[in-house]
Order: C-alpha cells, then structure tokens, then sequence
C-alpha cells in the first residue's frame, strides 16, 4: 500500500516537469517492485514532421551499493551540456533505475549476479523505455558494476530475435534478444576484467579461444561451488555491520577532488538501503558470481572476444554473441583509489577503434564527485560522433 501511494503521489505531478527535474516512478520485473527516476534533460528546438520524429534518452546505471538518486546531479548538469543541437526531433529524457537488490527496489531472496542485473535492466529498457515511453534509440551508462553492466546490455542489444543464426545458437544473459536500438554507451570507472594483447598472446590452447558465450552455449561452463550460505551471511552481516558508521568517511576516500559533494543525501541513502530487509542478499552475492565476460568479449576487441577468434578459426564458434561494436566513452576519474584507473582507461581504448577515453580528475565516482565535468565530456564526445554514428554500423553478430 505504501508503493502504491508513491506511485499515487508522483502520478499527480505535473506532467512536463522542467529541465533536469527528477521524479520518482516504479515498474514491476518479475513481480518485483522496482524504482527509478526519470528527467527530461534536453528538448530541440526545431519542427520536423510525425514522419521523422525521434525519440532518445540515456539510461544512467549504479555501482554497488549506490541507487539511481546518485545521478540527480549528473542528470543537472546534462541539462547545460546538450544543447538542442544535439537532439532529434523531440524530448532527451535521462533514466536512472535502482537495480534489483538495491536503493528503493525490492531484494528478494535471489542469487544477485552480473548477469541477473543485466537482464534487469535490459527488460527495465524494453518495458519502460520503448514501450511506454516510445523511445527510439538510447545511449546506456554506468559506473562501476553500472558500467560493467552497461556494456553487458548493449552487447546483447544486438543478439536478434530468432534463437539460431545459421544453425548456431543466440546467446544472451537474459536468453532473450535485444532491442537493436541502442546507439552509444558510457563507462564510467567500470567493473570487469580487461584483457592486454600480450595477455591474450600469451594465453595457449583452446582456454585462449572459448569465450562464456560459447562456453555457455556448450554446457561448458564449470560448476558453481559457493561457500556454505550460513558461513556467507556471517561474514555478510559482520561486513555491513562494520561498513554502515563508516559510510561517510569511505565515501569521501573516493571522492579525493571533491569530498564535500559526499552529502547527507548520499550517505542517508545509502545507510537507509542497507537496512532493508534482504540487503544481505545482494551483500553475500560475491561469493558466488559466475564466470564474467571480460571486456574484450562484451566490446567486441580485436583480440581476446569472439569477434577477433573467429577470423583466426570459424570452426571453434559455438555461439552467436551479440558485442557492442558501436561508439563508447571511457570518461574515466584516473584518482580511484579502488584501482589503477588510468592504466585500464588506457586499457580499454586499446581494445578497438571507437572507443574514445576521456580523462576526469576525479576518484571512483566522477560523475557524482564532478558532474558538470562528466556532462561535458558526454556532450563533447556526442557532438564528435554524431555525423558518424549509425546503428548499422555498430550491430555486429558473430555468426
């Protein structure tokens, strides 16, 4: 009845809101009660005909233990930085979707996996998205395991509706196909393995060439073998219990430019999210993940992913992969303390062309530490890509 309130409440606002306004709303995936926080970011300001009209927008993903509410300033700072040029023939809205397990949304008693969020907000741009809010294309971005989920969405946007190319099975997280629509995507400070090409070079065997897709699709993939959930939530609740007074303090260690945007709006939240029910649920789930994809594999790399193996050998293609082979944006605070952040921007503009890197003097957090900095660096690299973008283009299926 709460949610239902919520939802009564944020029904009655009015419905052009202005630029950069965030309000709430909800959606169900799974039964699963779901939130998130929508904005319109840029309108154009030219006439075109119902026949040419296009809608776009950019869905913003969290890292862990963040909700959407962190890019309300992100989302602000948008609203300078794409200029009416930049848009179609209509609204750009901005999305920012609290993940399953996270911030207002339900955390079941699931096994949360990169995968599970990827179908999550995969099914979340399908319902929401394109058909309720009519969107054409969409650029996706993330921080952190945001990012790393980002790229595992747009890479299985491309997988098509039929089951089989060519005889070769159609591999995604969710198992389903994707929308074929999204036309950039963003990595903020991302989670996930990045290989070099001298580690890829020095890899031998059939180990060098077998991708998790095709590992997947060939019941290849090795078993699970988590700890004891007893022994998990043990040390989940110590961990919680340990981490909660210390919030702010962790916070502003990843904010070293700008710790005073670490806020009481930030840290309230995100105490306030940990003491749901069932946030120890999503807390124990790093002792269980899955094999991940790496980066190579998820963006399409010139070597080390399925694209690169199957010019060396179409025999050992077991699956068809969606990648992401479009524009991306490595807008990247090279101050995190999580990590050597500048070696794996460098890492990652290695991978292939198209992928642009744009340094942030920033720490884990750069779109929330400095956002106007951030919401520059998207609008400059969307202007440069513009002309050259198509969805033809960037929609590559290994078959």
């Amino acid at each position: 009845f709460a949610a239902k309130n919520i939802r009564d409440d944020y029904s009655k606002q009015e419905e052009t809101p202005a630029l950069g306004v965030t309000q709430a709303a909800y959606w169900r995936w799974h039964g699963f009660l779901c939130r998130y926080e929508k904005s319109i970011v840029a309108k154009s300001t030219g006439v075109a005909s119902n026949d040419l009209s296009m809608k776009e927008g950019i869905v913003l993903v969290h890292g862990f233990g963040a909700s959407g509410s962190q890019w309300s300033k992100a989302i602000k700072a948008l609203t300078k930085s794409l200029t009416p040029d930049l848009v179609c023939d209509d609204e750009y809205e901005a999305v920012a979707p609290d993940l399953l397990g996270f911030g207002e949304s339900e955390k079941p008693q699931l096994s949360y996996t990169q995968y599970l969020w990827e179908s999550n907000v995969a099914s979340f741009i399908k319902e929401v998205c394109v058909r309720e809010s009519k969107w054409d294309e969409f650029v996706i971005g993330g921080n952190s395991i945001g990012g790393y989920t980002s790229m595992g969405v747009a890479a299985d946007d491309r997988v098509p509706i039929s089951d089989s190319i060519n005889g070769v099975n159609a591999v995604s997280a969710s198992g389903a196909p994707g929308t074929n629509r999204c036309t950039g995507l963003v990595l903020m400070n991302s989670a996930g393995r990045i290989l070099s090409r001298e580690e890829v070079q020095n890899q031998s065997g059939l180990d060098a060439l077998v991708t998790v897709g095709a590992e997947t699709a060939g019941d290849d993939l090795p078993k699970c073998r988590p700890p004891p959930r007893a022994l998990a939530s043990f040390f989940g609740t110590g961990l919680l219990g340990y981490l909660r007074p210390r919030i702010q303090s962790i916070c502003k260690n990843l904010y070293p430019t700008n710790p005073d945007a670490v806020d009481e709006t930030l840290t309230t939240n995100i105490l306030r999210d940990s003491l749901d029910p069932g946030a120890i649920n999503v807390m124990i789930s790093g002792s269980k993940l899955p094999p991940p994809r790496t980066a190579n594999e998820l963006l399409g790399a010139d070597f080390g992913s399925a694209r690169s193996h199957s010019k060396e050998d179409s025999s050992i293609i077991s699956a068809a992969e969606g990648y992401w082979s479009g524009r991306t944006l490595v807008a990247q605070g090279i101050l995190d303390p999580l990590n050597d952040a500048k070696t794996r921007s460098q890492l990652l503009g290695a991978l292939r062309s198209g992928v642009d890197v744009s340094p942030i003097t920033a720490g884990h957090c750069p779109h929330d530490e400095l956002p106007d900095e951030v919401a520059g660096a998207i609008a400059e690299w969307m202007t440069k890509t513009k002309s050259s973008s198509s969805i033809e283009s960037s929609s590559m299926i290994i078959a």
